[in-house]
């Protein structure tokens, strides 16, 4: 949910004339009713957090009824959570009371101007909601880890300010970067008009985010805490795959999560700049042809380009929206349309919600065909060159550069997936479905918008031993979805460059 959570998170930056508190009261009404808000949900972190502790010290045996409840409780606060936020700045006034409270003397008599980055007090009530959660959920994530031995011997669990702060380091990176970087922009439109005007400005505001994207793994090791893997079995059989599969990277990464989580993930466009990073729990509960897998699926997102494919795509989009909405203002300014005065503050936020949709829609279908390209490249880089195989041993030979395809790489590969999805706890309810599964499928199916549910990305791969013509009919269709959503944006792009004209296509970017 990051890239979501971003959108949400801008938008409650955006310049707008937040309403006063729905019930009137003015400025103690705003700060009681928002106060009570991240109070309620205080007390609801507090009884799923009560409801897991209390379970697990009585019941030690149901720990794996318990943690899949506990998952899904804390999918549905997530949105009971942004529920509240938003109430807080639509009808409860806060966003109004920051806007009122935090200004600073303007430029003139009489005038004020609001305080540098007080932006980010308007989702002030969702930090403190989450920082709130946080600290009480870690009572049932060590519970949980306590009851559960993670390996031979447990690990030793964080102090709660560990926790807090490996929650708070992640959230900094994943979300709060670029909202900062938005409310930069604000903070400099507003105290440094001229600046904001020049084309040396409007120059790096556009660079500022492919070099950011560029150097990103730079910032991901300090702030994730990430630290290279120990020399030792792991490293030599990864670097060893990685050569069979003519792969380059700057370094293999170890995320020490106290056995919170088994992921793995490949950060970096760049050879010199890229890492492949693996938490320590999947190192630990994975099998070393696995674990060959997963790298290899890692493998599969670099040799198939998706990370520039993202980037030219969302860097695409935005530009097409930048120029609809200069096309939009032009249009009707010509027709002499004049907007309400209670609509013009608000004009800003629909292109947000806009485009919020078109990336939950459009990217994440993108995205989850990306996903299962790289899962098959998972498959093919366990597999031998014989289609037909039964089995691996010793003495198997797999093909340079991932060129084979078998049954027993697919359901290596399918192995690793299914692992993953019970130590993380995203699998799906089976059989019939009563409304209630219905609805935690549909949480689920959500948590998974960019990359699909588990069962899913199982089912296809093992689709493809009865019948291999199929992934080749897939490939060839991530094939044509990707040129045909980059050639239509890049004319469309053109097509409103010379409409709105160039020069005033620059003036907003």
């Amino acid at each position: 949910m990051p890239i979501l959570l971003v959108f949400a998170l801008t938008a409650a930056c955006m310049p707008v004339p937040w309403p006063e508190p729905l019930v009137g009261g003015g400025e103690r009404a705003a700060v009681g009713l928002t106060v009570a808000a991240v109070g309620l949900s205080a007390l609801l972190s507090f009884a799923v957090r009560t409801w897991v502790v209390h379970t697990l010290r009585g019941s030690p045996s149901r720990k794996i009824e318990v943690m899949e409840g506990y998952a899904r409780l804390r999918r549905l606060l997530l949105f009971v959570n942004l529920g509240l936020a938003a109430a807080c700045v639509l009808a409860f006034g806060w966003g109004w009371y920051v806007h009122r409270a935090a200004v600073v003397p303007g430029p003139g008599p009489g005038k004020s101007l609001l305080a540098p980055f007080a932006e980010l007090l308007v989702p002030a009530p969702y930090f403190a909601i989450l920082l709130t959660a946080w600290t009480i959920y870690y009572d049932a994530e060590r519970r949980i880890h306590q009851t559960t031995a993670f390996g031979p011997v447990p690990r030793p669990f964080w102090t709660r300010g560990g926790y807090v702060f490996h929650q708070l380091r992640q959230f900094a990176l994943l979300v709060m970067l670029p909202v900062v970087l938005f409310t930069t922009q604000q903070t400099l439109a507003r105290f440094a008009p001229e600046l904001t005007r020049t084309d040396a400005y409007r120059i790096g505001s556009v660079a500022v985010v492919p070099v950011l994207v560029l150097f990103m793994p730079l910032l991901m090791k300090p702030l994730l805490g990430l630290k290279s893997m120990p020399a030792g079995p792991h490293r030599a059989r990864l670097e060893a795959l990685a050569a069979r599969l003519h792969f380059r990277c700057a370094d293999f990464l170890l995320w020490p999560t106290h056995g919170a989580a088994a992921n793995a993930l490949i950060v970096g466009l760049l050879p010199r700049v890229r890492y492949v990073v693996f938490t320590d729990r999947i190192l630990d509960d994975l099998p070393p042809d696995e674990l060959d897998a997963v790298l290899g699926h890692e493998v599969g997102h670099a040799k198939h380009g998706h990370i520039w494919l993202y980037a030219a795509f969302l860097g695409l989009s935005m530009t097409v929206l930048a120029a609809l909405l200069v096309l939009l203002d032009q249009r009707l300014a010509a027709a002499g349309v004049v907007l309400p005065e209670w609509a013009d503050g608000w004009v800003a936020l629909p292109p947000v919600a806009v485009l919020a949709a078109y990336i939950f829609l459009v990217f994440g279908y993108l995205s989850r065909r990306c996903e299962r390209q790289a899962d098959v490249y998972g498959c093919r880089a366990v597999s031998c060159g014989d289609p037909n195989c039964t089995g691996h041993d010793a003495s198997t030979v797999y093909p340079e550069r991932a060129r084979g395809l078998c049954p027993t790489g697919i359901r290596t590969f399918a192995r690793a997936l299914e692992r993953v999805g019970q130590v993380n706890l995203m699998d799906e309810p089976a059989g019939r479905r009563s409304l209630v599964q219905l609805v935690r499928g549909f949480l689920g199916w959500l948590r998974a918008w960019q990359h699909s549910t588990m069962p899913r990305r199982v089912n296809f791969l093992l689709s493809l031993i009865d019948n291999p013509a199929r992934e080749r009919r897939f490939q060839r269709s991530v094939t044509l979805l990707r040129w045909t959503l980059l050639g239509g944006l890049a004319a469309l792009l053109y097509a409103l460059g010379e409409a709105v004209g160039w020069h005033e296509l620059m003036q907003v970017m």
